[in-house]
């Protein structure tokens, strides 16, 4: 009867190919054979022995790559189950807070490259406002004041040079007077010599010709002598025209002086350069200090709704958020997140049949093995030996995949840590 079953399982696991290409892939046992004969009535009962471990091999091999990809898949099953089971009321709330969350962020954004186009020196206004205020009235008639200074100034230099002009031209006209009573004089003394011993010789009565340039010359005396007390007159008023010029430029000097000074000062303290320019960096520093209130208040409803995100994940278990809640807002997809999971539950199911088959052919095998093993007649027991090779070949594979196993897990627990 034992005899029967053995040919029976022979006869239903003989290979139909040749023994190369039988060998041809899954060839860890087949030194196992070199010791026996062809000829000897156990060799097929060993050769099937090698075919059927080498097989068990392989699935041992296949079990655990499945496994492997089970494990990922339970892992990433377990991270999307606390997804998967929100309600459609939780959906549509963590979305309508992130969205909350990432518009606050844009308009922050925002806000903060308008507030960066602002002038530099607006920051220093803080202590400044005040005073600025109040001073700009102040900056603005000391400007005006400047302003008409700075044309009288230029009006009194030009009416000082005029002065100085017209003075030199009546020292001309006056010096001109003086020589030219000379000249008067020594022509009229000539004249009258040269008229006079004319008379004499011829004769005549020379009294009158005397007479008459006589009166010519005090004629002509009198209109030079009231020339020149005429340009003394104007040269004296023209003097005090000079005096009163100068001491208006010193006075008008003295309080552009103290207007430009204060105007000076008053630009270099407010970092400007007039008035108008003041009065533009006040309306700029209301609208970067209703920028900053307006940050700062987006700052504290950002926290607010950060802690109540952060919350809710607390509550629903959706703890293995990485990174930050505005990173999370931005990438997070639940109708992926659970679609993702079906997939992946899809897959499980996949792998575990697949598994399951590996399983119960495994299970064939070495119920098969075992029967050989029972059945055992070659020298020196071959095929226990096979089998033996064989569970301490599997034993080896396991036990480096479990090695495996756990320098990844020690891995990821030290990423976890960093992070």
């Amino acid at each position: 009867m034992a005899d029967g079953f053995f040919s029976k399982l022979l006869k239903f696991f003989a290979p139909k190919e040749k023994k190369e290409e039988r060998f041809k892939s899954y060839n860890k046992f087949k030194h196992f054979l070199d010791a026996i004969d062809e000829g000897d009535p156990s060799y097929a009962a060993v050769e099937q022995a090698a075919i059927l471990s080498d097989e068990a091999l392989f699935i041992a091999k296949q079990r655990i790559k499945i496994g492997g990809k089970l494990r990922d898949i339970y892992v990433r099953l377990e991270e999307l189950e606390c997804y998967n089971s929100l309600t459609e009321e939780d959906a549509k709330q963590l979305r309508s807070m992130l969205d909350y969350f990432l518009a606050i962020s844009g308009e922050r954004s925002m806000l903060l490259n308008q507030l960066s186009d602002f002038d530099k020196s607006l920051p220093g206004m803080f202590q400044l406002e005040n005073d600025a205020i109040a001073a700009i009235p102040q900056i603005k008639e000391a400007e005006t004041n400047q302003r008409i200074l700075r044309q009288d100034l230029g009006y009194l230099h030009g009416e000082k040079e005029s002065l100085l002009y017209d003075r030199e031209s009546m020292e001309n006209g006056l010096r001109f007077i003086q020589y030219f009573a000379v000249g008067m004089v020594v022509l009229f003394v000539a004249v009258t010599a040269v008229l006079t011993i004319m008379f004499i010789m011829d004769g005549r009565e020379i009294f009158w010709p005397i007479a008459t340039m006589i009166v010519l010359v005090l004629i002509i005396a009198g209109l030079l002598y009231a020339f020149k007390q005429r340009l003394r007159h104007e040269m004296r008023r023209n003097h005090q025209k000079q005096s009163r010029a100068v001491e208006l430029l010193n006075k008008k000097n003295v309080v552009y002086a103290y207007y430009t000074n204060y105007l000076r000062y008053s630009y270099k303290k407010y970092k400007v350069r007039n008035s108008q320019m003041l009065a533009s960096h006040l309306e700029d520093f209301s609208q970067y200090k209703y920028l900053l209130n307006r940050i700062d208040n987006i700052r504290l409803i950002m926290y607010e709704t950060e802690g109540n995100i952060e919350r809710f994940l607390r509550e629903k278990k959706l703890e293995g958020v990485k990174g930050s809640i505005e990173s999370f807002a931005r990438t997070i997809n639940l109708e992926n997140k659970k679609r993702y999971y079906n997939d992946l539950a899809a897959q499980r199911e996949k792998e575990e049949r697949e598994l399951a088959s590996l399983e119960d052919r495994h299970e064939e095998i070495w119920e098969t093995l075992s029967v050989l093993g029972e059945l055992d007649s070659s020298p020196d027991l071959v095929i226990k030996k096979i089998m033996h090779a064989y569970m301490d070949e599997a034993a080896r594979l396991f036990e480096n995949a479990g090695k495996r196993k756990m320098e990844d897990e020690n891995l990821e627990d030290v990423m976890q840590t960093e992070a």
